[in-house]
């Protein structure tokens, strides 16, 4: 039998959540803040639900807001789309993300679909019955741009979730379901005389669809009206790729531009830097959180990931950091130590990764602390 979390359960939950603020020494209220802990892509099938995040379900069920990527539909159900990588995983496994305390998952993915619609809002309604809201993904286009709105700690939390990665028909439309579109386009351009230079790579140059950052733009304001602190989601990069493209730079600067606090990334399977912009974290892939499929192309780099925290307060997310971890594969993932062995190795590669932005490092205990450039 399945457990199920009843309604006294989950109202537990989100009261452990959304305590009063306590009150400072001189009487008035300590300003509204809370903590947020978020992981990479979660595509979970296994035998076994339970403990499925192993020693990281205790750290998300601590922090006010626990978040990452649901990669695939949860459901038996439905058609497999045709031509290319499925992924889906049985509704039981539902019970893992309830039992790490996700108080929502973005579901604006390449694989939302895989199994056509009917997985598709099965895996909606499931989440839905675990209070769990799914963020980039609907019924129709409005219903993919509708934001999640939290209360946690005195503060209105808003998220939004786009992708950028989208295979035919996943997309919503005016009146079809889907994800949330922000579509890239791709151009090459030879660089150099290829009578003497022949097979030399081409010039790759990357941008956001106009019209679609224009929508992320307003979807942004819009919610910034009735939202204290606004995070956006990206499924975005290009798949095994640990450099930035510059659609995921154009993309994150305009979320910030039009009033986000903190963007999240991920998709490509390996990690990403760390770039900040008008003092506001872009974390471009987080890599896999877990991941129980056999993919041809994966390496030893997709085990390789961290988690992200920060603390969340009016218009900020601020002290953030990295804890890194190895993927559960079939098995929980595990956190790492940051001074040695994987660990220092995922540090040392996130060192290189973010120098290009200038973004710096300092070991803090279990955890790196990000700083922005001087």
């Amino acid at each position: 039998m399945r457990a199920v979390l009843t309604p006294s359960t989950k109202e537990a939950g989100r009261e452990a959540r959304s305590k009063p603020r306590p009150a400072r020494s001189d009487g008035r209220r300590a300003p509204a803040s809370c903590t947020l802990l978020a992981g990479g892509d979660i595509a979970i099938s296994r035998a076994r639900a339970r403990g499925a995040l192993g020693r990281l379900a205790p750290l998300f069920r601590e922090a006010g807001v626990a978040f990452a990527n649901l990669e695939l539909p949860l459901s038996r159900r439905g058609r497999p789309a045709p031509e290319k990588i499925l992924l889906r995983g049985a509704p039981e496994m539902d019970e893992a993300l309830a039992e790490a305390g996700f108080g929502a998952l973005a579901f604006a993915n390449n694989h939302a679909l895989d199994y056509g619609e009917e997985a598709f809002f099965e895996t909606i309604a499931l989440m839905a019955a675990r209070s769990i809201p799914l963020v980039g993904a609907g019924e129709d286009l409005a219903g993919a741009r509708r934001p999640v709105v939290l209360e946690r700690g005195g503060l209105r939390v808003g998220l939004l979730a786009y992708s950028s990665v989208l295979p035919r028909g996943f997309a919503a439309g005016a009146h079809s379901p889907g994800v949330a579109p922000l579509r890239a386009l791709t151009s090459y351009r030879t660089w150099r005389d290829l009578a003497e230079y022949p097979g030399t790579p081409p010039e790759i140059r990357t941008w956001a669809d106009p019209g679609d950052l224009r929508a992320m733009a307003r979807d942004i304001r819009t919610l910034r009206r009735r939202a204290d602190v606004l995070i956006v989601n990206h499924h975005w990069g290009t798949s095994m790729v640990h450099e930035v493209r510059d659609f995921q730079r154009e993309i994150a600067r305009a979320a910030v531009d039009a009033g986000a606090d903190l963007v999240l990334g991920g998709h490509p399977h390996v990690l990403q830097g760390v770039e900040f912009y008008q003092e506001k974290p872009i974390v471009y892939s987080m890599g896999n959180l877990v991941f129980d499929f056999d993919i041809s192309f994966f390496t030893e780099a997709t085990h390789q990931t961290f988690l992200f925290g920060c603390a969340l307060a009016k218009g900020a997310a601020r002290d953030p950091y990295l804890i890194p971890c190895a993927a559960g594969v079939r098995k929980p993932p595990a956190l790492l130590s940051p001074r040695s062995g994987e660990g220092r190795e995922i540090l040392r590669l996130m060192e290189r990764l973010n120098k290009p932005f200038g973004t710096k490092m300092k070991f803090e205990g279990g955890r790196a602390r990000l700083m922005p450039p001087k």
